[in-house]
């Protein structure tokens, strides 16, 4: 999975980012909920591309569409090769294309607001709008083998893309 972004403090423009078939599994969770409803969708996910001869184009993403103070509606998904039908509480769809920033958070999630952070001081510094939700790459977990937390890294060692469309 070397097409990961290796600085820690990057972020940068993608103009023209190509839109990416999915596989995944949007549900509204209580926010202490989200690590065990994460694992349970990705597993899902996993054994559905399995039995029907899926491959992964790249690894698991997390998208939340509204983050409240009990409740989070998010979308766990796994880019696919090919466009496929989903099935089941497993759907069909795509990561937009269009122009994108992306940065980088490696460490245990407890510090991601501030990944999110430097987006939202990009889009400031340069007068631009998101368009749509962000979405969480995790480049630690390997979508062609299952997905058992008790086999990833420790937290220490995740490293994580986030990516936020920018309207045009």
């Amino acid at each position: 999975m070397s097409n990961a972004p290796q600085d820690r403090e990057a972020v940068l423009l993608v103009e023209d980012r190509e839109p990416q078939p999915v596989l995944s599994i949007r549900a509204t969770i209580r926010i202490d909920e989200i690590a065990e409803k994460h694992s349970e969708s990705l597993s899902a996910l996993w054994s559905s591309m399995q039995a029907r001869d899926v491959a992964a184009a790249g690894p698991p993403f997390v998208r939340y569409h509204s983050f409240g103070n009990t409740d989070t509606d998010v979308e766990v998904g796994i880019p696919v090769a090919d466009p496929t039908a989903g099935e089941g509480r497993i759907t069909a769809g795509e990561l937009p294309g269009g122009a994108a920033i992306s940065t980088c958070h490696f460490g245990a999630h407890d510090r991601l607001g501030e990944a999110y952070a430097r987006l939202e001081a990009w889009l400031k510094e340069h007068g631009r709008q998101p368009a749509g939700p962000a979405w969480e790459v995790y480049w630690w977990i390997d979508p062609s083998a299952d997905p058992d937390p008790a086999s990833w890294p420790p937290p220490e060692e995740w490293r994580a893309e986030l990516v936020q469309p920018v309207a045009r």
